[in-house]
């Protein structure tokens, strides 16, 4: 059961104890993150895992960084449009969607159509899987690892924004090991009540620094206040300053934004 998400409490290794210059980039609610602003101005590529109906993170980080963009998200097929179409019809029947929602939503594919256009920002259609489960399905032409990806579309540095529903705890091993080119990492981790242990180990392992925190309210807060997603940005050591006690007020006030606008962040607190 969903409880009131006014109390937020984290456990302290999930705490981050440096700070960058951040920048928000994407959307104001759902679809944005925060990430080093420095990241912008060294990235060649922009590996995206998961898109859905939203690439607007995607989407700045290109006009702010001129750096190529390659998404992968095997979900994201005419079908998906189709559906996405009939659905909104039937919302629109019901009253549950206005006309001009609706409009403007239809519109969407073609802006996704345009975005694509370019040789520079490519979509992929396959879901990205560890490299154990790849090479257990080479036959499979719906999905692909981390390592052919970078062998496959090779980068000198590059971001990873990684937002694939449960699957990123299959692929932290291979971001570990591709670690010495990045220059940041923005990641939605799900089910964190249960999976906290691995993010834990992952924070330890990860050379990059955790510079940032929100919580997707989006997610359910258990009764102990524990958020269920979470979104972390890491950044190179380079780019970070050690953050000082009194700097641990999240969310960032003219930064963060709720990912569902209808509801208010909660303030987060550290045990």
């Amino acid at each position: 059961m969903e409880v009131d998400q006014n109390y937020i409490k984290l456990p302290i290794f999930l705490k981050p104890d440096f700070k960058t210059e951040l920048v928000r980039i994407g959307d104001k609610n759902d679809g944005g993150y925060c990430i080093s602003k420095s990241a912008l101005k060294e990235t060649a590529t922009l590996y995206s895992f998961g898109l859905s109906d939203n690439w607007s993170f995607e989407k700045e980080f290109r006009k702010k960084s001129e750096a190529k963009i390659i998404c992968f998200d095997r979900s994201v097929t005419l079908i998906f449009w189709l559906k996405r179409f009939i659905k909104d019809i039937i919302q629109v029947a019901l009253r549950k969607l206005t006309i001009l929602t609706a409009f403007k939503r239809f519109f969407t594919f073609f802006n996704y159509n345009f975005f694509f256009s370019n040789s520079e920002v490519v979509h992929v259609k396959k879901f990205v899987v560890s490299t154990e489960q790849f090479k257990s399905e080479l036959n499979d032409n719906n999905s692909i690892d981390i390592d052919s990806i970078l062998k496959n579309w090779p980068s000198e540095s590059f971001f990873m924004k990684v937002d694939i529903e449960g699957g990123e705890y299959r692929v932290l091993e291979e971001i570990i090991k591709n670690q010495e080119k990045m220059t940041g990492l923005a990641i939605e981790f799900h089910d964190c009540d249960l999976m906290s242990d691995k993010i834990k180990t992952f924070i330890n392992k990860f050379n990059l620094d955790l510079v940032h925190i929100h919580v997707n309210n989006y997610g359910i807060i258990k009764k102990n206040g524990f958020p269920t997603v979470i979104e972390l940005t890491f950044s190179p050591k380079k780019y970070n300053l050690r953050r000082g006690d009194s700097e641990n007020n999240f969310p960032l006030k003219n930064l963060d934004q709720p990912n569902n606008k209808n509801k208010k962040d909660s303030n987060v607190f550290f045990d």
